[in-house]
């Protein structure tokens, strides 16, 4: 079978832009105004990354994370320390991911300096803006008597009061301690891009909250630095430039209906599945039922002929009636396994396909089905495979 034009053609120019990129280590040498690292460690930081890369578009940014960081200490890279930020950023850690972009951004990179580190230092710029606007803010305020002498703790760390403070999005807890008051906690939600404003009234025990936008445009989702997408300093570049901020989902942790930012499916995700598969069984086992219970109408029927009769219409002493009775009943019990199957199926095929369509590797993630990282003489090679 001849293959399909548009897959031939992505071969092709996969072989003409060529397969490998190069991925040199001077820049990082320079940058770090540091010894040159032996070829052990290259060697580590290669395990690590491809560890990472992985990792990542398994949707596993746990262990990405864990990964990238290992190759960043063992030879610094900002292609490395951008995947960091970004592996933070997916996992909902997004005060974290904004100090790692602003470490890239801030770092003075030597005039020779590869273009995969340019690069990454662009996109880090780019995506440090992003995920800032979408970090919520929180202001605690605290009145009633002795509120002078009150402390405030939110998810155990100490905030200022009356002072806008940075918080990952999700649930935190709030504690407040008075001299002579008895002490308050509540749980409050920060949502990303919100501005929350907490007033606790000591005297009468309440806590009243606040949130409005902070009226900053939401940018997208990190992208991954592929082939020829910012992770090597070789000029060829495949479909064009680099995936930047704002080509994603709005949302760079967990998406709604679909996978959780750690690999693990939505409680969402796992419902449609489970009732996919009940459905299935249930349809497969009403159709064994309807089976059976049609061969028993047809063993009834058989037993209902003298063993000599072929023919029921000459049989003399075959009551007639309850024959087509059962023969009728044979077949409506045998339409019916027929639908049951057809259904179980369906839904079979459905869940199959919602699998397939959501569980998969964001393509966006990274543009080739493979990628792996190999030392060489002088370097790193970058390679992709289709």
């Amino acid at each position: 079978m001849a293959p399909r034009p548009q897959r031939a053609g992505m071969r092709f120019r996969a072989a003409v832009m060529g397969t490998f990129l190069l991925v040199t280590l001077a820049g990082a040498e320079a940058s770090a105004q540091a010894p040159p690292p032996s070829a052990k460690a290259r060697q580590a930081a290669v395990a690590y990354a491809n560890q990472g890369w992985t990792a990542y578009r398994a949707r596993r940014y746990r262990d990405a994370l864990q990964a990238f960081r290992r190759a960043e200490a063992t030879v610094h890279a900002p292609t490395f320390l951008i995947m960091v930020a970004r592996s933070c950023h997916k996992l909902g850690r997004l005060t974290e991911a904004r100090s790692v972009y602003q470490v890239i951004v801030d770092e003075q990179l030597p005039a020779d300096a590869s273009q995969a580190f340019r690069q990454a230092q662009a996109e880090a710029r780019t995506e440090l803006e992003a995920v800032s606007s979408r970090i919520p803010t929180v202001e605690i305020t605290v009145t009633g008597a002795g509120s002078g002498g009150a402390q405030v703790a939110l998810g155990g760390l100490d905030v200022p009061l009356s002072t806008p403070v940075a918080r990952d999005p999700g649930s935190h807890t709030l504690a407040v301690a008075a001299p002579g008051r008895r002490g308050l906690t509540k749980e409050i939600v920060l949502k990303e891009g919100m501005r929350t404003k907490v007033e606790v009234d000591l005297a009468a025990g309440k806590v009243r909250i606040e949130s409005d936008r902070t009226g900053r445009e939401s940018g997208g989702e990190p992208q991954a630095l592929g082939p020829g997408q910012g992770a090597a300093d070789g000029s060829a570049q495949e479909g064009g430039g680099p995936l930047g901020p704002g080509q994603g989902a709005a949302d760079g942790s967990a998406q709604e209906g679909g996978d959780a930012a750690d690999g693990r499916p939505s409680p969402r995700s796992t419902a449609v599945v489970f009732t996919g598969l009940a459905a299935t069984a249930v349809g497969t086992g009403l159709g064994v039922a309807f089976v059976f219970l049609s061969n028993g109408k047809a063993s009834s029927q058989q037993r209902l002929l003298e063993p000599a009769c072929t023919d029921p219409a000459r049989c003399p002493g075959l009551d007639l009636r309850q024959y087509n009775e059962l023969g009728h009943a044979k077949a409506d019990l045998a339409n019916a396994a027929v639908w049951s199957f057809l259904a179980a199926g369906a839904a079979g095929l459905g869940t199959a396909a919602y699998v397939l369509l959501t569980g998969q590797p964001d393509a966006r993630d990274a543009t080739a089905t493979g990628l792996s990282v190999s030392p060489m003489p002088g370097g790193l090679v970058l390679s992709k495979r289709w």
